[in-house]
């Protein structure tokens, strides 16, 4: 086996391991230490939770703000992911809220939401991450109000999955037999367009 060039050990690149890995090895590092730490966290603290070198993450990410600029975007991302997979086929009213809901409340995917909403808070504070948080529920608020509820509908739904996602975040995970409760009572409200 090849030994790797001094410049990709110093980048904490290995063989098989590209910059997309690299950044995504960074990315969910960095994740767990500010659920851990909050944005108190420093870039050595990922490096160290990557298995990477301090220089490793600079190389891919200039700087702590740049670096938490970058999470708080791809943990948005991945919700966005996660419900478009979701959507079902045609174009009912409600087809987005049900797929929004399923991903916030179908098996453990609460903890998730938790988790994200717990992260982006402690976020905040970094440069550009409010104002990104800001675009992203702007973002839900349009593609809601396009899938045809009322907009009592799609306020009870945002704000309930976001209660259960905050309570989540602070270890009062609602037990499973609630939140099967809110899923199906939401659901409701996707049926209906109430």
């Amino acid at each position: 086996m090849p030994i790797p060039h001094a410049r990709e050990r110093s980048m904490g690149r290995t063989a098989g391991r590209g910059p997309d890995d690299t950044k995504r090895l960074i990315l969910d590092a960095a994740k767990g230490v500010v659920v851990a730490q909050g944005a108190r966290a420093t870039l050595d603290d990922v490096a160290v939770a990557a298995g990477l070198t301090r220089g490793a993450v600079i190389y891919h990410y200039s700087s702590k703000n740049a670096l938490w600029l970058a999470l708080a975007q791809d943990v948005t991302e991945r919700f966005h992911r996660d419900v478009e997979d979701l959507l079902e086929d045609g174009d009912e009213p409600g087809r987005l809220a049900r797929a929004f809901v399923r991903a916030s409340l179908e098996g453990d995917n609460i903890d998730t939401v938790g988790e994200r909403l717990f992260l982006l808070s402690a976020l905040a504070s970094a440069p550009g991450v409010a104002e990104l948080v800001a675009e992203d529920g702007a973002r839900w608020k349009i593609a809601m109000a396009e899938d045809g509820l009322t907009v009592g509908a799609r306020t009870v739904i945002a704000n309930a999955v976001d209660g259960a996602g905050l309570m989540t975040g602070w270890g009062l995970k609602p037990e499973r037999d609630e939140l099967l409760a809110l899923r199906t009572e939401l659901e409701s409200l996707t049926a209906t367009g109430r």
